[in-house]
């Protein structure tokens, strides 16, 4: 049985999530995935286009009908890429776990 020791709870959030960063020729990359599950420490989104271990990502997520914000709310992450995971045979998930660096949680507006 493997047992892994976690640093903070973490809650199960299947949205969707934009993710950006800078390649290693300078490009910024942008791709989009689904929220796997969130901490204070970190976020794991599963996406089949991951950026590399060690890169510094931006990410937003968006929490619709959020509590009592009228368009929901937008969490704002910035951090390093802590893992990817590319599964095969179908057994696992395609993505990648982030440690955060800030995290900013604002009500969406009409606009967004």
């Amino acid at each position: 049985m493997d047992i892994q020791k976690r640093g903070a709870m973490r809650f199960p959030l299947d949205v969707p999530v934009v993710f950006w960063w800078t390649d290693t020729n300078g490009v910024r990359q942008q791709a989009e995935g689904r929220s796997y599950d969130v901490s204070e420490m970190g976020v794991f989104v599963c996406a089949s286009l991951c950026p590399p271990a060690g890169a510094q990502v931006g990410l937003k997520i968006s929490i619709p009908d959020a509590f009592d914000a009228p368009h929901g709310l937008r969490m704002e992450v910035e951090g390093h890429v802590k893992r990817v995971e590319h599964v095969r045979s179908g057994e696992g998930r395609d993505g990648f776990s982030i440690l955060s660096d800030r995290v900013i949680l604002r009500e969406n507006d009409v606009s967004n």
